[in-house]
């Protein structure tokens, strides 16, 4: 299997570059051959400096370490920690984050290292893989802004920030390395491919923003709607994984959720129709909370809204959907579960 997908790889690849310019330039560097694939956007490893500042600063006390951080990387890259990693935290909570990842990351280097070189390789980049398997599904989706390979502090694995936007739309993939380089092969494949499609899907999303009551983009209904189409989107791209691979969730964790699926419909659903505040339906997307939403509970309750509706719209189509329709779609079929739940209740 892995020599087969490597095989198609190269074939895809091959196949672009014979119908473009650069095919007659030899040999092709990993940069030249993914921003070319990205439709000429620009590929920022900020890992690479990274590596060049641990090189520097590995036996230094934390308090040098950070000094040599700031100057090295964060300062060559300010506008990417400051929208993508910091965002609007105040100056001492920035700091805690850097002591915490400076503290967590010696135990990684070698990984990130590995990862660096990995993501680099032509012959087995699974950005470059991912990439081109997304592109062969969605056919017309086209790369608009930059990516960086970069560090979240260990924040997130992808993410969309608006970085070098400054009206604050989401329009640029920030990778990060030191959490992708703990994945699984098939994990990187699915996290990236999971991004992309929320690049995609926000090309429309937020096309006439300017247009939209800020209020409307605070409702439950969308991180539900688009987290649950992202998972569609890797399960279309790579049918072959199992369910909990594009989930993010071990079996286990996946398993006790199916169980209480129906009961869960019904209290996201009252999120829905409370207009409840982000603070109030965020922790349903994250791994460490205090509530007893259940975790990343909103990735599988969204996934299996849009399994219904993609009974009648495709992704393609439903990328295309308005806030109002989306939110119809996701009360819809929350309700439907609940109502499922009911049923059986008064049938046991």
């Amino acid at each position: 299997m892995a020599s087969l997908k490597r095989v198609i790889i190269a074939f895809g690849v091959i196949l672009f570059f014979t119908q473009s310019p650069l095919a007659q330039t030899q040999p092709h560097s990993f940069q030249s051959v993914l921003e070319r694939l990205l439709d000429n956007q620009h590929v920022v490893n900020i890992v690479d400096d990274f590596l060049l500042f641990w090189d520097e600063a590995k036996d230094q006390p934390l308090r040098t370490q950070r000094r040599l951080f700031r100057r090295m990387v964060e300062n060559k890259h300010r506008d990417y920690f400051d929208r993508a990693v910091y965002r609007t935290t105040d100056p001492v909570v920035r700091r805690e984050m850097l002591n915490e990842f400076l503290i967590r990351v010696p135990s990684q280097v070698d990984a990130i290292r590995k990862f660096n070189q990995n993501i680099t390789d032509l012959s087995n980049s699974p950005l470059i893989e991912a990439f081109v398997y997304f592109k062969a599904r969605f056919r017309e989706y086209k790369q608009e802004n930059d990516l960086y390979i970069g560090l979240s502090m260990y924040r997130f694995d992808g993410a969309v920030r608006p970085v070098q936007n400054d009206e604050g739309e989401p329009d640029t993939l920030c990778l990060g390395a030191e959490v992708l380089s703990g994945y699984t092969h098939e994990q990187i494949l699915v996290a990236l491919v999971h991004e992309f499609f929320h690049l995609y899907h926000f090309s429309y999303l937020f096309k006439d923003v300017d247009e939209i009551p800020t209020a409307e983009f605070s409702t439950a209904h969308i991180p539900l709607m688009v987290e649950g189409m992202a998972v569609a989107a890797a399960e279309e791209v790579f049918p072959y994984y199992p369910r909990e691979v594009y989930l993010h969730f071990d079996s286990g964790e996946l398993e006790a959720q199916q169980r209480d699926l129906r009961q869960n419909a019904l209290q996201f659903l009252r999120l829905i129709r409370e207009n409840a505040t982000p603070a109030e339906y965020q922790e349903w997307f994250t791994h460490v909370h205090l509530s007893e939403a259940p975790p990343r509970g909103g990735y599988l309750l969204g996934y299996e809204v849009v399994k219904q509706v993609r009974s009648t719209y495709g992704l393609e189509q439903m990328v295309r959907m308005s806030l109002s329709e989306l939110r119809e779609h996701a009360e819809e079929q929350l309700s439907a579960l609940g109502n499922e739940r009911v049923l059986l209740m008064a049938l046991e």
